[in-house]
């Protein structure tokens, strides 16, 4: 709607400007009509804004009759100038002619569009309970215009349209524009812009209430941020209902404000919260020529008690390394970004020479910071026995005190297009407290990924590792570190690199770098070619028996990608450049980072 007031040579434009035509409907004037609209004289925005705030024309056809294509062109005048106005052309001139063109009508509009409006002037005056606040102040400094800048109207509604919303968004449910005016001088093409919007008072939180049926009153309140009294924010609002959704306890949350019950500017809230599956079960199989067959399942219990404690389990089998274990874990205080866990989990590394069983346990306590970053210190008990054929067998253990942190920042946590990851840690053992060692070690691993305008894309990555035992130059345990396989060496078997073909104990020290690019064939499917190159070892040079010197592996490959509805599939083949014939195939399905 338009409200116009013509003053001699001023118009004044009031509450609602009309808006720019690409708000509208673009294509309404054709409406599956076979006549054709031509436009002549008139730059594309404004051609597109006249065509935009034509009449519909799905009633005129080829067959109809001359005079109802004058009355169309006599009800399209004003919509015309209504058009013009919209993008600052305030005496526009239009000669309109419905013409024969072989077998139909076209309509033929010329444009003497004359000289744009442009702003002289802007006043913004903001008022009220919220002319302070930050949020406010950073909208009214967006002004929709500089001096000088044509009228195109539409600009002049979204910057009232975004003050709205902040309001809005913020609890100014009273806001209002006290005053709102265009005035435009025609024959000086001057416009000056008057805007005088009061906020009104800030609504608060009025009752929270909350239906649900998973968590005891205590430790579902843990969960609510939301307080009676506290200020109105939608943001705050929106972090509640993550939160609960976040939790895993609820498979929907409704969450409403009742604004026509608020009482005392307090608005009442009322959360419902559906509660999820208690169980989810998924399975997995997969295969690699280093590993071997693998099968897989787990169960998720998403909540064991009232309390909102929870349980995962897990078991895999494969001909080198059936394993099976728990996690048991325990929400704290901020529940959403802190909590407990206790680890147990039993595996067996078997090859040709003999086997390594391995229990272990583990706590941590875990908590993410508000920039995403995860932060954990652990208590990891480990306990072997092992035997290689030839030798015998025997046991031992280690007893870290760690640190660990982490971060994942990508642009799509499914097909991320750029982004990074980080992982660090570092731990130390006694053998003065449950440890046959004294020993400190630290690792990092690290990812990047860029995609370049043309749909390629490349990956690195890299490991650092490196271990200190004191009086002690090969240590009796897994301590160390080992190479080789699909997310560290390609073209080499699992864990091979650094391994002595008895027991693999580990090196003292781990490097692992890769570089790959992908290169996409269709929409769905991407080639990818890489190198790996890394070591495990105990010294950079070496002529001590038993001390395992540097020595750079280097697998080259290339794979197939497909984007599927689940995640990125991906179908490797590597060879190590030592041995071209030695032929090594990966399969696996998940994000890149």
């Amino acid at each position: 709607m338009k409200h116009v007031k013509r003053l001699g040579r001023w118009c004044l434009l009031g509450w609602a400007v009309a808006g720019a035509g690409w708000a509208a409907d673009e294509d309404k004037q054709a409406d599956a009509s076979p006549v054709s609209v031509s436009i002549s004289g008139a730059d594309e925005a404004l051609a597109d804004n006249l065509r935009a705030f034509l009449p519909s024309m799905r009633h005129i056809g080829c067959d109809s009759p001359a005079d109802q294509l004058d009355r169309f062109v006599e009800s399209s005048e004003d919509k015309l100038y209504e058009a013009a106005e919209a993008m600052g052309y305030f005496d526009a001139r239009f000669e309109t002619r419905p013409v024969r063109a072989g077998s139909c009508w076209a309509l033929n509009i010329a444009v003497t569009p004359g000289r744009p409006v442009r702003v002289a002037s802007m006043q913004i005056e903001l008022s009220g309970a919220g002319k302070e606040l930050a949020d406010f102040r950073e909208a009214v400094s967006e002004k929709p215009y500089a001096e000088g800048d044509v009228l195109v109207t539409q600009k002049y509604e979204d910057f009232k349209t975004r003050l709205s919303r902040v309001a809005a968004r913020l609890g100014f449910f009273d806001a209002d524009f006290t005053e709102r005016e265009i005035a435009v001088n025609i024959e000086q093409q001057r416009a000056d812009i008057r805007l005088h919007f009061e906020t009104g008072p800030r609504y608060q939180l009025g009752e929270v209430r909350v239906e649900q049926d998973v968590l005891d009153e205590r430790h579902l309140k843990r969960y609510i941020r939301l307080i009676q009294g506290q200020t109105y924010d939608a943001d705050l609002l929106l972090k509640q209902r993550r939160i609960l959704e976040g939790s895993g306890y609820y498979a929907e949350v409704l969450l409403n404000t009742d604004f026509e019950a608020a009482e005392a500017l307090k608005i009442p809230v009322s959360i419902k919260a559906v509660r999820n599956k208690r169980y989810t079960y998924s399975s997995t199989i997969g295969f690699a020529t280093d590993t071997g067959l693998k099968v897989e399942g787990k169960m998720q219990t998403h909540w064991v008690n009232a309390k909102g404690h929870k349980l995962d389990v897990d078991a895999s089998w494969s001909e080198k390394t059936p394993s099976a274990g728990f996690v048991y874990t325990v929400p704290l205080w901020m529940p959403e970004s802190e909590f407990a866990s206790a680890k147990v989990n039993w595996k067996r590394d078997k090859n040709d020479s003999g086997y390594l069983d391995t229990f272990e346990a583990e706590l941590e306590y875990t908590r993410v910071t508000e920039n995403d970053w995860k932060q954990s210190l652990f208590l990891n008990y480990q306990h072997f026995n092992y035997e290689v054929y030839l030798f015998g067998g025997g046991s031992s253990q280690l007893n870290f005190l760690g640190a660990r942190v982490s971060k994942t920042h990508a642009d799509d946590s499914v097909f991320p297009e750029r982004g990074w990851s980080l992982k660090a840690e570092v731990k130390g053992a006694s053998d003065s407290v449950f440890s046959d060692v004294t020993a400190l070690q630290g690792r990092v691993d690290g990812k990047y990924l860029y995609s370049l305008e043309s749909g390629g894309k490349f990956i690195t990555r890299g490991s650092l590792g490196t271990t200190w035992v004191k009086d002690y130059d090969s240590p009796p345990i897994p301590i160390g570190f080992l190479a080789g396989g699909q997310s560290s060496v390609r073209g080499y078997d699992f864990e091979s690199i650094g391994a002595d073909g008895y027991f693999d104990y580990g090196r003292m020290n781990l490097i692992v770098g890769s570089v790959e690019y992908e290169h996409p064939v269709t929409e769905k499917i991407s080639a990818a070619a890489f190198v790996d190159a890394g070591s495990a070892f105990d010294a950079f040079s070496s002529g001590q028996i038993g001390v395992e010197p540097y020595d750079l592996k280097v697998g080259v490959g290339f794979g197939v990608r497909y984007k599927s509805p689940v995640g990125p599939i991906r179908v490797d083949f590597a060879v190590p450049t030592d041995d071209y014939q030695d032929l090594h195939f990966y399969f696996s399905l998940g994000p890149d980072l």
